[in-house]
């Protein structure tokens, strides 16, 4: 499970303090034995009437590899600085013959803050503590208390608790015991997890829930799959009645910070001058904003869910998310066009648990009801309108109405990528090639993204390489400055040894250089078919198209037959047409997706249709 930290939510991690050490999960060394397997973990999670948590957590850890003692000798417990006090009360190797080993919590324990770039969109008071545990040999069990305690509560008055369990991993025994005072209502959502317990003890409400991997053991691991809040087990607790209420927590702090000021007014009349067309007013401004106010990797201010006024944004001339939507509404407030704040997930997450939960958004972004359009001015390369892969098909806070809205998921009417190659074919077997790529909508984000922090060479020399073809690439020209328009990209360059010269031989078009292929969208379902897991899955439309031209002494015998293969999600085609020394190939990759998540049941459903696919790719030019 990697966790994502976002401007939003800075606790997302340490709410789940297990995201941090599980992120990266390497393979169990034999079929049979795991590397790592929790005997214990146990939580109580202390509520006061403030809504302040005091967090006792213990756990027990058996590494039984030598990739499980690289990545648990040392131990890393999230928490958030500004909000909270971390205290390691014990940490211990335990041997196999039963030798215990205590830690030294005064020179084995470190804090540094979270990494991060300087391009990341983390606003993030994050801290990391590390525990390095002492004499950790294979077998070995490490053990480890900490008290996290909450010095004030992100949003006034409320708790919101969450940890989870990915299905990947072993459990023995997980234990999570919520205390919260009589008189709070406390709402949890276990999935997954079985109820033990639930008593009053004088003033106050305890309540116990337990996990265990089931006797089949945890679920193989998936490169690619959404975040365990989408499939459990996890435990999320809260004294938020609804999501109306969390969204309306958010609204009261972060409104007053929207408004339209004189400066603020001005410059809408500025970037809006001599336009009457309210559409185009506001894409005027979420142009002007994703242009002039930068998006950094710091996170300053009074707290992580309030935003800075709109006129300090203005003035700074940078933000967080929560600024940039402050400042986004305030403009289009001063043109009296309505905005939301709407709070969204931009990791792996495409569900929402049943009890509201802060830690399950960890974005904001805005709707423009008026235009039915979302907008993110952070993304910095998307098209007014047009969101990014990571926000698309996300449920969606409405902060004033209190509503769950969805943003639309990736599909050929956002996201359309068109290649054109000519590829000139020498006597030696080398080609001259000119490629002309158009990308529209989310297709364009990344390319957009990559041309703004490399140079062109080495956008070509990266693109060669990572087909794995030699030769030498270099962009001959492109169009990038306006978003709202498609991205084209002029490529020229050379391939080594595409063809086998003089023949007789075959020739398979290789996948070209680019930023969306139909190859990868059929290799992706043929490996992850079938797959326990659901996972994220693109629905950009492809069109690739070749003119392969022979050297004059070669004869073309036969070129490949026409393929058109549909089934209700899928349309893949492809034509082959010869022309004297030239054979013309055009492929199209259609994907109706209703969706951003597919599972494996999907996959599999689509497998006949990626062999299809695949297939035709590899087919041959024969010649002599």
């Amino acid at each position: 499970m990697k966790t994502q930290l976002l401007c939003l939510a800075p606790q997302i991690a340490r709410v789940a303090s297990l995201g941090v050490v599980l992120a990266y999960t390497l393979p169990a060394h034999s079929a049979d034995t795991p590397d790592y397997r929790y005997t214990q973990y146990e939580r109580v999670v202390t509520v006061d009437d403030s809504g302040r948590a005091v967090r006792r957590v213990t756990l027990s850890l058996v590494l039984s590899s030598d990739a499980a003692l690289q990545r648990f000798s040392q131990y890393a417990v999230s928490y958030d600085a500004d909000l909270q006090t971390l205290t390691i009360d014990k940490a211990q190797t335990v041997h196999a013959n039963g030798e215990n080993v205590a830690a030294n919590l005064k020179d084995a324990v470190f804090d540094q803050p979270t990494p991060t770039t300087a391009v990341a969109p983390m606003f993030s008071s994050e801290h990391l503590r590390l525990v390095v545990f002492p004499a950790v040999r294979r077998g070995d069990t490490v053990q480890l208390s900490y008290t996290l305690t909450d010095r004030e509560t992100m949003l006034p008055g409320k708790f919101d608790e969450i940890a989870y369990f990915p299905p990947t991993q072993e459990y023995d025994n997980v234990q999570e015991t919520l205390d919260t005072p009589i008189g709070m209502p406390a709402r949890i959502d276990a999935k997954g997890m079985q109820s033990v317990s639930d008593t009053v003890q004088g003033t106050r409400h305890v309540q116990v829930y337990r996990y265990r991997t089931p006797a089949s053991g945890p679920t193989h691991e998936q490169a690619d799959a959404v975040s365990p809040l989408d499939t459990g087990p996890y435990f999320v607790a809260t004294n938020f009645t609804d999501y109306a209420q969390l969204g309306q927590a958010y609204e009261q702090r972060a409104r007053p910070q929207m408004r339209a000021s004189e400066p603020i007014r001005k410059l809408a009349e500025q970037i809006t001058q001599n336009v009457t067309d309210r559409r185009q007013q506001a894409m005027l401004i979420y142009d002007w904003v994703s242009r002039n106010i930068r998006y950094l990797a710091v996170w300053v201010g009074s707290g992580p869910v309030v935003p800075h006024s709109a006129d300090q944004v203005l003035s700074n001339g940078y933000g967080d998310c929560k600024d940039h939507d402050a400042l986004f509404i305030a403009l289009l407030s001063a043109k009296g066009i309505r905005a939301d704040s709407i709070l969204v997930n931009l990791g792996n997450s495409y569900r929402l648990p049943s009890v509201p939960a802060v830690a399950g958004f960890n974005h904001a972004i805005t709707w423009l009801p008026e235009f039915g359009v979302f907008a993110d001015t952070t993304s910095g390369f998307s098209p007014f309108g047009t969101l990014t892969f990571a926000s698309s098909d996300k449920p969606a806070l409405d902060t004033v109405t209190g509503q769950i809205l969805h943003t639309p998921p990736q599909n050929e009417a956002n996201s359309m990528s068109s290649s054109d190659y000519t590829i000139q074919i020498g006597n030696t077997g080398n080609a001259d090639i000119h490629g002309t790529f158009v990308m529209n909508g989310q297709a364009a984000f990344t390319p957009r993204l990559a041309l703004s922090r490399y140079k062109a060479d080495r956008i070509g020399y990266e693109l060669l390489e990572k087909i794995g073809l030699t030769g030498s690439l270099r962009v001959a020209a492109l169009s990038s400055d306006e978003i709202d328009q498609p991205l084209r990209l002029d490529l020229i360059g050379t391939v080594n040894n595409m063809a086998l010269m003089p023949g007789p031989a075959a020739l398979a078009i290789p996948v070209m250089p680019g930023y969306s292929s139909i190859k990868a969208f059929a290799d992706y379902v043929l490996a992850q078919a079938g797959r326990p897991l659901d996972g994220p899955c693109v629905g950009t439309a492809v069109h690739e198209h070749y003119k392969v031209t022979l050297p004059a002494g070669a004869q073309i015998i036969a070129i490949p037959p026409e393929v058109d293969s549909r089934n209700e999600e899928i349309v893949y085609t492809a034509s082959y047409r010869q022309n004297g020394q030239s054979v013309e190939i055009d492929r199209n990759l259609q994907r109706n997706f209703r969706t951003n998540v597919c599972s494996g049941a999907m996959l599999k459903q689509w497998y006949a249709t990626a062999l299809e696919i695949s297939t035709d790719l590899k087919r041959q030019i024969l010649y002599r």
